[in-house]
């Protein structure tokens, strides 16, 4: 189970242009009880970060290559202790190097396990806690 301290659930924002692929993450974070919200597009994203705090944020690159970098950076202004794993494929290793540059935390390369998937998920979320608790006690 994923669930913050309080009984509140771990919130990712699932940011993917092919639904299929993003439909398929969601039911499989939402089986551990997460919540999801689910975006296709770089404009949708950053309203909803503007609006919403989430723990973790799954960055498709294969449908930003030109913008990705771009939009990472948006996201770490927005909310800097969001932590982001890129879903990658194995042609964009650049983008995916520059990019962990830029203060991702993981990237996972295709074709991705849903259950590495998940352990990663936690384990980003697991590091902004233990960052915000640092940042706390300063």
């Amino acid at each position: 189970m994923a669930t913050l301290e309080g009984g509140e659930a771990l919130k990712v924002l699932v940011i993917e242009t092919d639904e299929g692929f993003r439909r398929q993450i969601a039911h499989r974070l939402r089986l551990d009880e997460c919540t999801v919200i689910e975006v296709c597009e770089e404009t949708a994203a950053l309203g909803t970060l503007r609006k919403k705090d989430v723990d973790v944020v799954l960055l498709g690159l294969h449908g930003f290559r030109t913008t990705a970098l771009a939009l990472l950076r948006e996201i770490k202004q927005l909310r800097p202790t969001s932590e982001v794993i890129l879903m990658n494929v194995s042609d964009e290793l650049a983008l995916s190097m520059e990019a962990m540059k830029l203060g991702a935390f993981d990237d996972l390369w295709a074709p991705i396990d849903m259950e590495t998937l998940v352990a990663r998920v936690k384990e980003a979320h697991k590091r902004r806690k233990l960052r915000e608790g640092r940042e706390r006690s300063l």
